[in-house]
Formats: C-alpha cells, structure tokens, sequence
C-alpha cells in the first residue's frame, strides 16, 4: 500500500511538471528538468558568492584610498578648497552599531590635533572624536544630527561628521604627513582584528 501510494504521487508530480513546462521550447520532461535544476544551481552560487562577500566585508573593513587615518579610527581628507573634512572610519562605525546621538563642537570652535571635538553615542557606550588635524571648525554635517545612523550607513561620504580650516599650511602638511595611509591603516587594524575599540 505504501509502495503504491509514493509512485501515485510521483506520477501527479510528474504529470503537474509536463503541464507547466513549454513543449515547443523543450524536447522532453528531462531536459526541462536539467534546465530548472542549473538555474537552481546557478542561484545557489549566487547566494553562496553574497554570503562570502557579506563576510569578507565584515572581516576586512571598507578603507578608501584618498584618505588618511589616525590610530583613533578617525579620516582626513583634504579638499580642494584646502580644508580638511573628517569622519569616523568604517572600522569604527562596525563597533559602534546603532548610533543614536553625535555631539559636535559649534563652528567657529579652535580644535587641536589628537584632542576631542565632539561625541559620538550609542545604546552602549559613547565614543570622543578626536581631530586628526589642527584647526577650526567651519562646517558641520547636518544630516548626521538628523540622522546619526548614516555614520553607520555610510562613514565616508553621506555620513561625514565634520569640515575644518586649518591653522596654516605648512603645519598641516606636517600633520598629515603622521597620519596612515590606507594601507598602514590596513595593517594596524588587521593586528587589532577581535579587539574593541576604546570607548569613554
């Protein structure tokens, strides 16, 4: 009875299939098979190929090439106006998941290298932003008071924190010049890889 009732079953599953798959593009229940079980395959792939690079992100930080990096994981850029615009790196912002406040000296404020000009929180703890760069504070980013998650989203465009002018040229070029590169700041997190960042 068992036996008869599995190929009963088989045998509608069979007649199901051959009522759905195209007789004028197929030339036989099989080969239709053969085409859905690639497909499947190909999507399997796919999702194996997403899951690899969803991890590789995690693992290995987004780091862009034009910008320089401090020790406190925070990034410089040099404009082409000569200022400098700062943010938190992306290293930074995958500890810090769920930015709920970002808390940033008013414009105008003088700000030196390495001391804190603002805040960032989270539901955990918060985290002092510390300035890469001598100078002062001539804009800020709006959007991240707004919204402080699109630190998290998008550390190194959107998610800016702040821009400022620097004292002279010549001190900032001294400045940058001990700030990491990309691939410096490649090897220092890597050697941090399992470690939190500190937090006040």
């Amino acid at each position: 009875m068992t036996k008869w009732r599995t190929v009963r079953v088989r045998q509608e599953l069979v007649d199901a299939v051959e009522g759905t798959f195209d007789k004028n593009r197929y030339q036989s229940l099989s080969e239709f098979v053969s085409e859905a079980v690639q497909i499947r395959l190909d999507e399997l792939k796919k999702d194996r190929k997403k899951m690899e690079n969803s991890q590789k992100s995690t693992e290995y930080p987004l780091i862009q090439d034009r910008l320089l990096f401090t020790s406190k994981h925070m990034w410089a850029l040099v404009t082409s106006e000569g200022n400098v615009r700062i943010g938190l790196s992306d290293y930074a912002q995958t500890h810090m998941e769920g930015i709920i406040s970002v808390q940033i000296d008013p414009v105008g404020s003088e700000v030196k290298k390495e001391k804190p000009f603002g805040v960032v929180e989270t539901w955990l703890f918060k985290f002092d932003l510390n300035s890469p760069v001598s100078g002062k504070i001539i804009k800020i980013n709006n959007i991240i008071h707004e919204e402080p998650s699109t630190i998290n989203k998008d550390p190194y465009e959107t998610g800016w924190v702040a821009e400022f002018k620097p004292d002279n040229v010549i001190a900032l070029e001294e400045e940058l010049r001990d700030l990491m590169t990309p691939s410096q700041y490649k090897t220092w997190i890597s050697k941090m890889k399992g470690a939190q960042i500190v937090s006040t």
